[in-house]
């Protein structure tokens, strides 16, 4: 599977890309909401998993430019956040995502979740 991250934090994309490339999958990522746009028009991923919080676009702004494309209606958009109060997990719903994860991540069982995200259980 094709994933795409977005998270103005390298701490936290290297190891979300560790534990996703260490289940098989195929990981791009930018720190930049604003460009990651475009790259995630071009390669098309199964799965953007975005940050909240992010200085510039944060991830609801990103969600609803993402959810603006119709090529990109089948990618499956995953919200992560240390802001796990349920009212941002619903306004992440409501933006357009397919689920939402909160931090701190836990490293055994996330590449199991985004998985079923993407495979449609969640």
């Amino acid at each position: 599977m094709k994933i795409f991250i977005v998270d103005d934090d390298a701490k936290v994309i290297k190891l979300i890309t560790m534990v996703l490339e260490a289940a098989g999958h195929e990981v791009a990522s930018d720190t930049v909401s604003s460009s990651a746009l475009d790259q995630i028009l071009e390669g098309r991923p199964d799965c953007v998993i975005t940050d909240l919080m992010m200085t510039g676009m944060d991830g609801l702004a990103l969600i609803g430019q993402l959810r603006a494309q119709p090529s990109l209606r089948e990618v499956k958009i995953v919200m992560v956040s240390a802001k796990t109060n349920p009212m941002w997990e619903a306004k992440a719903r409501d933006a357009g995502a397919d689920g939402f994860i909160g931090k701190p991540l836990d490293v055994q069982s996330f590449a199991g979740t985004i998985e079923k995200i993407v495979g449609g259980v969640t």
